[in-house]
């Protein structure tokens, strides 16, 4: 069986016709009508089913050029050859040629009434992603989507570097026309579920008061984006949970919370005359270097929080710039946060916060990550960190998967295994006698991290 390299190399539909006659050559008369109607259904299927456009996930890839090889290839996944282009252009053009894409476009504007899920995977740093992403967008917005449309669940999803940490107004203005559509007014076009997690820019309060504001049954947000700084304000906050009745999942940054969030979520809703369709049950929250400007958290407010909802998990997440003392500070016990998910990203050790979480979280603490940069991993490998590991995972008994990228004692791996014997399943954990650390922090970044 040829291998992925040997099909990439050679795609069947590079194949010249010659060849491909030697090969039909071997079909008898009587089998050809099958081959036939078989690629006839699945042409049909491909260009014309609504059913197959219900989920659309789309991937921008730039082009380019191997060195020795002049053959133009693409990153991800493989086009026809009459639609590939090489990167050839001068960099000074401003005409955008949308050709290599034309397929995904007059797929999506044919079925943009079908379609229900919509995942956009975008290497934002070449200018013609850029380009076709933009015109994806507005194509689902309110004057090119007049019939209306159905989309339930959308993610837009950054897969490449932002070098010159480029604002990308385009972008922005684009997402801006996305969320304009207007489905206040019916629930079965409403988005439901919207995930800007993997943008590598600033999400503003235009931009979400806009989304929120024509998508009025959300269930599920997240808007912690990969920029260096979240510029949300509070007031945003504070009108997405006034304005999402149903709101169940929400991620956001901390320096974007504030204390009248907590209390309109723990006050009567008679006071505020508010009707919540349904309960919030999930929390995430980021915690990244902005904290160490920030006030005391009120404990009181937070116990308030988690006994109004009892059945709510939160998720905190630490940034790779987060202060120490700003994690103790919310690993404080008396806060009774019901922590369910702890992910740590730590330029250097964490051997008191882990059992400082081991202690506070015994009770809800259910996945563990610790993510590590390659600098500083040969100061995480200490015996005092095993320990700290090994407690954590004998503190907490509900313990489902712990994920770390530093490199344990063999014994400690064993000791963790028999505490929690699922953790040996596939996926499960990441228990390394190797150091595989996540991060790489270059010199010339230390400034805008960490100062």
């Amino acid at each position: 069986m040829a291998s992925s390299d040997e099909i990439e190399r050679c795609p069947i539909n590079d194949l010249p016709e010659l060849v491909l006659v030697q090969i039909f050559s071997y079909l008898s008369i009587d089998e050809r009508p099958a081959l036939e109607e078989t690629c006839k259904l699945w042409y049909n299927i491909l260009r014309n089913s609504p059913g197959l456009a219900f989920t659309c996930v789309v991937q921008l890839h730039a082009f380019v050029e191997e060195p020795i090889n002049p053959t133009p290839k693409r990153l991800g996944r493989v086009l026809p050859r009459w639609i590939r282009q090489p990167r050839d252009q001068p960099t000074h053009m401003t005409n955008i040629d949308p050709r290599p894409y034309g397929y995904i476009q007059q797929y999506l504007k044919r079925f943009r009434k079908d379609v229900k899920i919509l995942y956009i995977d975008v290497e934002q740093h070449d200018v013609s992603c850029r380009y076709v992403l933009c015109q994806l967008l507005t194509l689902f917005g309110p004057e090119q989507c007049s019939q209306g449309r159905q989309i339930r669940s959308f993610r837009l999803r950054f897969i490449s570097h932002n070098p010159l940490l480029m604002k990308s107004q385009n972008i922005i203005q684009a997402l801006r026309v996305f969320f304009q559509y207007d489905a206040s007014r019916n629930r079965r076009e409403s988005l439901i579920s919207c995930d800007l997690s993997g943008l590598t820019i600033s999400l503003d309060d235009d931009t979400v008061l806009t989304l929120i504001k024509n998508n009025p049954y959300l269930r599920k947000l997240n808007l912690q984006d990969q920029s260096l700084v979240c510029i949300l304000t509070p007031f945003c906050i504070l009108q997405i949970i006034d304005m999402l009745k149903e709101l169940e999942d929400i991620w956001v940054d901390m320096v974007s919370l504030s204390d009248e969030f907590i209390l309109m979520l723990v006050e009567n809703s008679d006071e505020q005359q508010i009707i919540r369709k349904s309960r919030l049950n999930h929390l995430g929250i980021r915690i990244r270097r902005e904290e160490k400007f920030s006030d005391e958290i009120d404990t009181k407010l937070w116990q308030q929080l988690h006994e109004k909802y009892p059945h709510l998990k939160i998720t905190l997440n630490f940034g790779l710039t987060t202060p120490l003392n700003r994690i103790r500070a919310y690993m404080n016990a008396d806060l009774q946060l019901p922590v369910q998910t702890l992910i740590i990203n730590t330029p250097i050790p964490v051997v008191d916060e882990l059992c400082l979480a081991a202690n506070s979280f015994s009770n809800t603490l259910e996945h563990v990550h610790v993510y590590t940069s390659g600098q500083w991993a040969a100061m995480t490998r200490t015996t005092a960190f095993n320990q700290a590991v090994i407690y954590l995972a004998y503190k907490c008994v509900h313990l489902r998967t712990l994920y770390i990228d530093v490199a344990l004692h063999e014994d400690t791996i064993e000791e963790i295994y028999q505490l929690h014997p699922h953790l040996r399943e596939p996926g499960a954990s990441k228990l390394l006698l190797t150091d595989s650390p996540t991060h790489t922090i270059l010199p010339q970044d230390m400034g805008d991290l960490f100062g």
